[in-house]
């Protein structure tokens, strides 16, 4: 019999034993599926691009149940405050709501006598504090002189309310260069970009910043949103939509290893 013949050939399997195969498939993919839904998210490292990430230490059985459960991970920024006038406390709150963590990349300047308190409630609710520079120029005509002052002098201001330097840095308008980056590394500090907008820095109402979030926001995205009342507005219904589309919300570590950018450890945590 030739190998045409054999694949022509119907294959027989007796109904009980399909019925025992399938119901024992459908049990260890529930099994499989259920298994890493009490486990902490795995451990992430910064995509090339510092705009996503990746997740490492991400054995075949706990990627194959994350696929299962449609669970996807995303991490949480938020830019330019603090703003004042309760918008940090409300998103703050919302945020512990949802069991969320986020990255708030703090613009000092913007920290007056009347928000002087708002990067100490960021950390104490368990959130990251970014450097986002001292009073958001474009980076990139700086010289280094420029550059130290932006960088050195927003750390320095976040370490004196908080106690502790910012290990994450963003780039005002997401611009950055070869200098910029150097000087960011220089700093001891992890440059963080996005590849999801929100577009909260231009749009007014809730309803087109929930649109966006939601049409942006992939696997390992890094989700980039504004410190501002629209947003503290919007920001209940998108994490609320996120989770239903499977998203647990990610941080990463103050840690950084030593290694090159896009090499460093980050680990996922949620609330």
């Amino acid at each position: 019999m030739n190998l045409q013949k054999i694949l022509a050939t119907p294959v027989h399997i007796p109904g009980r034993l399909l019925i025992v195969v399938m119901t024992a498939l459908v049990l260890a993919a529930g099994i499989l599926r259920l298994a890493g839904a009490g486990l902490p998210p795995p451990r992430f490292v910064l995509d090339r691009d510092q705009g996503s990430v990746d997740p490492i230490a991400y054995p075949p059985w706990r990627k194959a149940s994350d696929w299962l459960a449609r669970r996807k991970y995303v991490v949480l920024t938020f830019d330019d405050g603090p703003y004042g006038g309760g918008v940090d406390e409300r998103i703050l709150e919302i945020l512990r709501r949802h069991h969320a963590r986020a990255i708030f990349f703090l613009v000092c300047s913007h920290v007056t006598a009347a928000t002087s308190r708002v990067p100490g409630e960021i950390a104490h609710a368990g959130d990251l504090i970014g450097n986002h520079s001292y009073d958001h120029p474009h980076l990139n005509p700086l010289k280094a002189a420029g550059l130290q002052q932006q960088i050195e002098g927003c750390s320095a201001r976040i370490a004196a309310l908080t106690g502790h330097r910012p290990r994450l840095f963003r780039p005002p308008f997401g611009e950055t260069s070869p200098g910029v980056l150097q000087a960011v590394q220089s700093a001891g500090m992890q440059q963080v970009l996005w590849n999801a907008n929100s577009e909260d820095s231009w749009l007014k109402h809730p309803d087109q910043i929930l649109y966006w979030s939601l049409e942006q926001t992939g696997n390992g995205s890094i989700l980039l949103m504004h410190d501002n009342p629209t947003t503290a507005a919007a920001l209940d219904r998108v994490l609320t939509e996120l989770e239903k589309r499977g998203f647990r919300f990610v941080l990463p570590t103050e840690h950084l290893p030593t290694g090159r950018v896009g090499n460093r450890d980050l680990q996922g945590v949620t609330g």
